[in-house]
């Protein structure tokens, strides 16, 4: 009897050590999928640019402009929804979201001195452009805020909610 406890412990101990694998290797999947997916969309973007110009279509225009933006923030909460796992593919997407709109920056306001701010007006009435602004506030704040702090805040949205839910 002894010896079937010891045994049926150790087959528990391996079955629990395998099944933190397979934890551990969905996890890494899901990092994988992330990364590639999103190494792999200027690839498309260059692709339809090609097409585009083939039939003459402004099609490319607009999967670069509306497409990226949404691309990014479904990406954004593919990851969100497998946080523990993604942890580092939210840095780095965060990190890009923040070189990108620098770049971009930079380019459209020397655009701007050269040709005027006219397109201002025309941009800042586009949904896509507030949801790429609430992406870049968000990618700011979650590389400068600190962990711990997350928890934190999480924990005071979530006594908030409830607090509102049971006032109504």
């Amino acid at each position: 009897m002894a010896m079937d406890e010891v045994l049926s412990g150790s087959r528990m101990e391996e079955s629990e050590t395998s099944g933190m694998n397979s934890e551990s290797a969905r996890k890494s999947n899901i990092e994988k999928w992330l990364f590639w997916t999103m190494f792999l969309w200027p690839v498309v973007l260059m692709v339809s640019v090609d097409i585009a110009n083939a039939i003459h279509s402004e099609f490319a225009n607009y999967l670069t402009y509306t497409g990226s933006t949404i691309f990014t923030a479904i990406l954004a909460v593919i990851a969100l929804c497998n946080y523990p796992a993604s942890r580092r593919f939210l840095k780095w997407l965060a990190a890009i979201i923040l070189l990108i709109t620098l770049y971009l920056g930079v380019m459209v306001y020397g655009d701007s001195l050269q040709h005027g701010f006219w397109w201002l007006e025309s941009v800042t009435g586009s949904p896509v452009f507030w949801l790429y602004l609430v992406l870049v506030v968000l990618s700011a704040i979650y590389l400068i805020v600190p962990q711990r702090a997350w928890g934190w805040m999480k924990s005071s949205v979530v006594r908030g909610w409830k607090r509102m839910r049971h006032q109504v």
